[in-house]
């Protein structure tokens, strides 16, 4: 048992983090201060049965840091000189180095199928966080072990225990992964057996329609129906057959009804153009017949002139005659000659009209023999847009029965592959079932001879009795019941007659670091009894803190302190160091310094009096003298 003692202020928590860092935390817990601002580097010596590793930290800058260096030596290796002092080696390997010497077997957990976390090895990582007890845990109700309050810690630690306990192996973890491995391809074996004895009395009948639907879509000959060949071989030739594909025709067909609907929309434009200009063309010569008809109206009064015509000169130009007395005007009548004039004309216009008719009828004529030729070549562009319908239709159904073929080629290759060689499929699975379960069986043979749970049990029990002893040499309050670990909850309970009381129930301070300081004295005799690789030492950090009054400066000045519940804490610590001869190293860094002999020569330093983890002249200096931090 290693003792520091001293007033406060004086770095002794300091220590237990110093220590946690060298032996490869990356986070930086060491308090910005004094102890960080006056050291350069921190350095730790751990030994072994014939060896001893130096493991030092440069102080880092930053709030996480893997640099170390690494130096092995004999059991004379002491600390370095400062200049000797440099990286050669990160946290991954110093926590490598360790795991080796401790002789950490190599362990997967594989956590609970349920969980989202991932496997891991365990490694040193998760033994130290049972060997520290800092002054905030070691009086909490609701954390027992170091870091527990970090889920992924107390994962990690509820899931490596029974390794470090001793009641689960590497050959236990692997026999447990060949039982889970073996179980589940038992049930698929089982499942798919069960599936083929209900499947065993319609299968015939669904396959006999299968192959009745090949023949019908001619995959199969008719002759198939009554072949002597196995069901699997005519179900394996339906497989096969390939329909062609038509997927050019269809793209063709796509092509020819757009020019054919491009085609007949041209031609109806063209048809609308030549109706227009018919119309038209009737319509001027309906407007000219009207026209005629009042000429010709005209004329016809007109040509009544020709009776008033003087008989003694039948003249036209007789304008001085009197036409009804055939005597001669004093004044000649210039209104018949205008009359004759106006006749002339008509006539002209009668003459222009009929030639202009004749060509209108004309035109007519050639532009309906146009509109005919039009109206034909519509006709054949329906015709063609039938023949085109008709085609894909044609290609519709093809396509349909192409469809048609692969859903049955579907439902074929399932049938294939549940089997249709009814006896033997049966035959080979029941088969397959029985070797599973004797294989099954073997490994839970092997798995319930020496099962992790009631191993970890049995030590649940034996680490029982010790943590009992160990309450009621302290006179903790329950300890006249069994005090047993929880290692699924990670915590200490007490088992009575009304009932299980767990730490966060328990009052007073005295009494949580008592059944702290119970439970882990309680594991590393464990630890050490029954040669587990957890480092062998524990630390703890103000461990008689619930014994002084708050704000303590120097618990030795302090007469009004329970010193017998001090003492006692001391004593249990003290004794179960000696009946391990050695094995383990408790370091505890206290106010308290008792004056019995055995506690003094258990203490190692005394920081008072001006002496502390930073020595003065340290302090005083322009810069730090160089790692001193031990």
């Amino acid at each position: 048992m290693n003792i520091l003692t001293g007033r406060s202020r004086t770095g002794k928590s300091a220590v237990l983090d110093i220590v946690e860092f060298c032996l490869g935390r990356d986070e930086v817990t060491i308090s910005a201060g004094t102890v960080s601002d006056h050291a350069a580097w921190y350095y730790l010596i751990v030994e072994f049965k014939n060896e001893r590793v130096l493991l030092c930290r440069p102080n880092p800058s930053t709030a996480s840091t893997n640099r170390a260096m690494i130096r092995f030596g004999d059991l004379e290796l002491t600390a370095p000189d400062f200049q000797d002092l440099e990286v050669n080696a990160d946290t991954d390997v110093l926590r490598d180095v360790l795991s080796e010497r401790l002789e950490i077997e190599r362990f997967t957990v594989e956590p609970d199928q349920r969980s989202l976390r991932t496997s891991f090895q365990v490694s040193v990582r998760q033994a130290l966080f049972m060997c520290f007890q800092s002054q905030d845990e070691i009086a909490s109700r609701n954390l027992l072990f170091h870091r527990q309050a970090d889920r992924n810690v107390k994962e990690a630690l509820r899931e490596s225990l029974p390794y470090f306990l001793g009641v689960s192996t590497p050959e236990q973890a692997n026999i447990r992964r060949q039982l889970v491995s073996a179980r589940r391809t038992l049930r698929g074996i089982e499942n798919r057996l069960q599936a083929a004895e209900a499947d065993l009395d319609v299968r015939e009948v669904r396959v006999a329609q299968l192959i009745r639907s090949a023949i019908g879509l001619g995959l199969l000959p008719e002759t198939a129906a009554d072949s002597a060949a196995p069901a699997r071989n005519l179900l394996s030739q339906a497989l096969s057959f390939t329909y062609p594909r038509n997927g050019f025709v269809e793209d063709e067909t796509v092509s020819r009804r757009g020019d054919l609907v491009e085609e007949g929309r041209a031609l109806r434009g063209r048809l609308r153009e030549i109706d227009d200009q018919i119309v038209l063309l009737k319509r001027l010569q309906n407007d000219q017949s009207s026209s005629d008809v009042e000429y010709g109206f005209q004329h016809d009064r007109l040509r009544a002139l020709d009776l008033l015509l003087p008989k003694k000169n039948g003249t036209d130009n007789a304008t001085s005659t009197c036409p009804l007395c055939d005597q001669d005007l004093h004044t000649p009548d210039e209104s018949i000659s205008d009359l004759r004039h106006l006749l002339a004309t008509l006539e002209e216009r009668l003459s222009a009209s009929r030639g202009a008719t004749a060509r209108r009828e004309a035109t007519i004529e050639r532009i309906g023999g146009v509109r005919k030729e039009i109206v034909a070549a519509i006709g054949d562009n329906v015709i063609d847009l039938d023949a085109l319908s008709q085609q894909e239709a044609q290609i519709a159904a093809g396509r349909e029965r192409g469809e048609q073929i692969a859903f049955l080629q579907g439902r074929v290759s399932q049938e294939l592959e549940r089997g249709v060689d009814f006896t033997d499929d049966l035959g080979a699975l029941r088969d397959s079932a029985r070797l599973a379960r004797g294989h099954v069986a073997r490994l839970e043979h092997a798995y319930e001879d020496d099962n992790p749970a009631s191993a970890l049990e049995g030590a649940m029990d034996s680490l029982s009795e010790l943590m009992t002893d160990y309450a009621q040499a302290l006179e903790l309050e329950g300890s006249q019941h069994t005090v047993r670990l929880d290692p699924s909850e990670l915590t200490v309970v007490i088992q009575r007659p009304g009932g299980r009381i767990p730490l966060a129930r328990m009052g007073s301070a005295a009494n949580l670091i008592g059944y702290h300081l119970v439970a882990h004295l309680a594991l590393h005799h464990w630890f050490v009894t029954h040669d587990r690789p957890v480092p062998r030492f524990v630390m703890f950090d103000q461990p008689t803190q619930a014994f002084f009054p708050e704000k303590v400066v120097d618990a030795a000045d302090h007469e009004d302190a329970d010193w017998t519940a001090v003492r006692q804490l001391f004593t249990l610590m003290r004794d179960v160091v000696a009946s391990l001869d050695g094995d383990l190293q408790v370091i505890v860094c206290d106010h308290a310094n008792l004056s019995d002999p055995w506690f003094a020569d258990s203490v190692i330093d005394n920081w008072r009096n001006g002496v502390a983890l930073i020595p003065t002249d340290w302090l005083t200096a322009d810069e730090p003298n160089g790692p001193r931090s031990e």
